[in-house]
């Protein structure tokens, strides 16, 4: 992996939760590229082996796995001290969650917004818990990864997008809770990052509308003011910004990752 933009990561420990592909991913080969020791967590046991060896090969750096199904307290909870034992402590803590199904609230029933608050909010609060001893001795940050989008909700997601809110408030309340004990807490927010689970919706896109993928990528590039999706390497960037001491007084703030998408001003 190349950037033109590195932090220095040495001496760093991060376990980056949901990061067998995707942004996960991504970011967990930024941060160990930049000298980071890292733990890759996924509940698939082959995938995230497979993605330590890869992050690993391309970076030369130390990378630890560990299986973690974010739908279970006790697996959070086991893997986090896993990791912690085997990076001898926790600098940077990066919070994940698999992307919800979108539904409208006619749609939703209760138990759908169940569901979704123990797979996006409820999981985060206990990932968090179980670092945040770890995360004080010596100071550290937590990176929480939140789509942009929720911030200007348009329909259709209703169960994520009641959801996701939480984690900015829970981001917020941490960094004005733990300031004080050098631990940082902000959002890191993508939007139009181009991943398997973008070329998947645009797929969907292009088949609900009747029009050939190319036509779904350009009505969706059209929509961005810098014309084009992002890399993850670009999103990798951010995230290891925000874990680096070059964020050393950011904290209870959210970084929009999306060439300008997002309307809003504040």
């Amino acid at each position: 992996m190349s950037s033109a933009t590195t932090f220095d990561l040495a001496g760093k420990r991060a376990l980056v939760h949901a990061s067998s592909k995707g942004l996960g991913k991504a970011t967990a080969e930024r941060l160990a590229a930049d000298g980071a020791t890292v733990t890759v967590a996924s509940s698939d046991e082959r995938r995230v082996e497979g993605a330590r060896e890869e992050i690993a090969d391309a970076t030369g750096s130390d990378v630890h796995a560990v299986v973690c199904d974010l739908a279970d307290e006790a697996s959070i909870r086991d893997a986090t001290g896993t990791a912690i034992d085997a990076m001898g402590g926790l600098d940077v803590l990066v919070t994940n969650h698999p992307g919800p199904t979108g539904t409208t609230f006619e749609e939703a029933t209760i138990d759908d917004f169940d569901d979704v608050y123990d797979s996006v909010l409820r999981n985060t609060i206990v990932s968090v818990d179980a670092a945040i001893d770890a995360l004080e001795d010596g100071g550290g940050s937590i990176v929480n990864l939140v789509a942009a989008s929720t911030q200007e909700s348009t329909g259709g997601s209703v169960t994520a997008d009641t959801m996701r809110p939480g984690i900015y408030a829970l981001s917020k309340c941490l960094a004005n809770e733990y300031g004080d004990r050098d631990v940082r807490s902000n959002c890191l927010c993508p939007r139009g990052i181009m991943t398997d689970r973008i070329e998947h919706k645009l797929g969907l896109r292009a088949e609900r509308q009747g029009i050939d993928c190319e036509a779904a990528y350009q009505q969706r590039t059209d929509a961005v003011p810098m014309g084009r999706f992002g890399d993850p390497e670009e999103f990798g960037t951010a995230a290891a910004f925000l874990a680096s001491d070059a964020s050393s007084f950011v904290t209870g703030q959210w970084l929009a990752v999306d060439g300008g998408w997002l309307d809003r001003f504040l």
